[in-house]
């Protein structure tokens, strides 16, 4: 009876990879009802707000080539502004209006959270064994065959949309991503999360 518990342990541990994949969604946004949209935005400014100048290069790049997609000339921050200039608010205001950039894109990680949970290789639910031994004969194998555990990372993202001509927040959100492998793609999934709630908020076609 081996064979069963041994196809079921394979088949579970491929979903496990399948779902381990990176996941993004939206678990909250604002939409200000004071703008109407369609935005239209010509050039807007890019800024993960991390320490970590790799990670800020990726997401960065990945919400820029998302905006353009739709038209919109992204500003990556990592290239367009030095980080003496982003401690600085005037100067940054003075950069920021010499280029002509009318929106801001404001990514801000929270922080991650981790969730352990145990998989038994064995079924849920047994069937129909109202007889001792076809019951043990099916299960009695689980006693042998361990299941395992798996940790998933969930990362929280706040996200934020400005108009730069009145100073004001147009769209909020936040977000988490589950087990991301690559920030690019997590970036842009989020993008992709963010625009889908734009649209149903009449913000962007």
């Amino acid at each position: 009876m081996r064979r069963p518990l041994l196809l079921l342990a394979a088949f579970t541990l491929m979903a496990l990879v399948a779902c381990a994949t990176t996941s993004t969604k939206l678990t909250s946004s604002w939409a200000n009802p004071d703008f109407k949209g369609p935005l239209g935005y010509q050039k807007v400014f890019v800024l993960f707000a991390s320490p970590n100048h790799n990670m800020r290069v990726q997401i960065e790049g990945a919400v820029v080539a998302r905006l353009e997609m739709h038209g919109v000339t992204g500003v990556p921050a990592n290239i367009a502004v030095p980080d003496s200039t982003l401690r600085d608010i005037p100067r940054l205001k003075e950069q920021l209006s010499q280029i002509h950039v009318d929106g801001a894109v404001v990514m801000r990680p929270l922080g991650k959270s981790e969730r352990t949970q145990y998989v038994s290789t064995s079924p849920g639910y047994w069937g129909a064994y109202p007889e001792f031994w076809g019951y043990y004969n099916y299960m009695g194998p689980t006693m042998w065959d361990p299941g395992f555990y798996v940790t998933d990372t969930t990362y929280k993202v706040e996200t934020r949309i400005f108009d730069l001509k009145s100073g004001r927040l147009v769209w909020g959100g936040m977000s988490d991503t589950m087990n991301p492998s690559d920030a690019q793609v997590a970036a842009t999934e989020l993008a992709k999360a963010i625009g889908d709630d734009l649209r149903a908020s009449g913000l962007v076609r």
